[in-house]
């Protein structure tokens, strides 16, 4: 259960819950509780030791699933993922994760971090990647379409995780997948709650074939382009 006598009790609101949450899973998985490669309790068992809300475990293991931390297999549980390990856990991302930082500041570090995910993707990417690239911003444009929001967000996370793998560094990747979770907890619980931009697969799709055209000139500018509507939310 988390500690009621904290200081954000009383008052508390859904960003601080969250942070109590992935707090307490990331404490259990550094201390060997949950071991790489084991299933966590399921949603129910969390909600009661935990003594919160379904939203807020389910926003706390979408960040954690975003840092490579957990991993949801469908119709399975969720999972610590296998290649962490706790003895050698990214302190730096870490000390971020407890930190605090401004919405501009990590939207900054976003655009540095995809300008330079492209990059190496261009050099480093297979085939099969950038067929499942093209095949997600296929999905995104029909759940965009038939209105499956959820969904669409799903697959706008899912397309970055590719997109980070290709680079075939495992330094980066999870340097990359914390940032991406940090972003996700600093920026992306305000602006999950509307529509996702439709304009999404257009800007995917420019990074695809900025990709698949070796176009290192564009690399900045299609970055730059596929944040503006989070700027515009700030």
């Amino acid at each position: 259960m988390l500690d009621p006598h904290r200081p954000e009790s009383g008052k508390i609101n859904k960003r601080s819950v969250v942070d109590l949450i992935m707090d307490q899973l990331l404490s259990d998985i550094t201390s060997g509780v949950y071991r790489p490669g084991t299933k966590l309790p399921n949603e129910y068992e969390l909600i009661e030791k935990m003594q919160v809300s379904r939203n807020s475990l389910r926003e706390a293991i979408k960040i954690l699933t975003a840092m490579g931390i957990v991993e949801i297999r469908r119709g399975d549980g969720t999972y610590v993922c296998s290649q962490v390990n706790p003895s050698v856990f990214d302190n730096v991302v870490y000390s971020m994760i407890s930190g605090e930082s401004t919405s501009a500041e990590m939207l900054e570090l976003r655009q540095i971090l995809d300008d330079a995910t492209v990059r190496l993707a261009i050099e480093k990417i297979t085939e099969e990647e950038m067929l499942r690239l093209e095949q997600n911003i296929q999905q995104m444009r029909v759940a965009l379409a038939e209105g499956k929001t959820g969904l669409a967000q799903e697959l706008d996370l899912n397309f970055h995780m590719v997109l980070i793998e290709s680079c075939k560094n495992v330094f980066f990747i999870r340097i990359a997948k914390g940032v991406y979770g940090i972003f996700e907890r600093s920026i992306g619980q305000n602006v999950c709650l509307e529509k996702l931009d439709s304009k999404a697969p257009v800007y995917h799709q420019r990074i695809l074939e900025c990709i698949r055209e070796k176009d290192y000139r564009r690399v900045h500018q299609v970055v730059a382009d596929s944040l503006i509507t989070w700027r515009e939310r700030l």
